[in-house]
């Protein structure tokens, strides 16, 4: 009985250890776009979230100058540039930083800032985020 009983405790404790291991805030840097989402916090300057991504997550994306970005009351984003889009250096009033996925078919991830704090962060199927890539890019 007492073998058995230290076998559970063993076992109990190991398998705490590796849950315990598994779950948890991501580190930064970071390297997958899901990590990023959960780092991700409201009024975040551009910077800061930059200084989130590991070198290769950072190369996936675009830091792209808007004139407005709203939220719908039906839920659906309204984002707005400049026809032809801001020149280089050209500095608007909302930041659009636009993660390109690495897989096919995967969603794309934006960052929305307004005066340089992040006021929203949001997943796109790739057909939206190719309408607001066009317009970001003033198509």
């Amino acid at each position: 009985m007492k073998k058995l009983l230290t076998s559970g405790i063993v076992i109990v404790t190991i398998l705490s250890l590796l849950l315990g291991g598994c779950s948890g805030t991501p580190k930064a840097p970071v390297g997958k776009l899901l990590d990023l989402d959960e780092l991700v916090t409201e009024n975040m300057t551009v910077d800061q979230v930059y200084a989130l991504l590991k070198p290769a997550l950072k190369e996936t994306s675009v830091l792209y100058q808007a004139e407005s970005i709203k939220l719908t009351a039906k839920g659906n984003w309204i984002v707005n540039s400049k026809p032809g889009g801001f020149a280089a250096g050209e500095v608007g009033a909302y930041q659009v930083l636009f993660f390109t996925p690495t897989k096919a078919g995967s969603n794309y991830y934006l960052v929305f800032f307004k005066d340089n704090a992040v006021m929203a962060k949001v997943w796109f199927a790739s057909q939206n985020a190719f309408y607001i890539e066009n317009e970001l890019q003033g198509e």
